[in-house]
């Protein structure tokens, strides 16, 4: 289960990497595993007001480097593939 703050987190870090600070937004985490040295994320992105996709993310959180890594494209098929190469 995804606890609020890392849901939070995850969010407010792809907003500013997409650059839509000034969207209402809606996030779904669609899958979500523990890495080696952190964790990594498969979310949908969505415009509340018009209930479209805007994109799927794949986030990769390494602990140990203090970074993030995002990859981003509405092809789901790409970022499942991406998400299952992340150790």
């Amino acid at each position: 289960m995804i606890d609020y703050t890392f849901y939070k987190h995850v969010m407010e870090f792809l907003v500013k990497y997409l650059g839509l600070e000034n969207e209402l937004l809606y996030m779904s985490v669609l899958r979500y595993n523990e890495t080696v040295n952190g964790v990594k994320a498969l979310v949908a992105i969505y415009r509340v007001n018009r209930g479209e996709l805007i994109t799927y993310c794949v986030v990769k959180f390494d602990n140990l480097a203090g970074k993030a890594e995002p990859t981003c494209s509405e092809d789901r098929k790409y970022v499942e593939r991406i998400y299952e190469e992340m150790t």
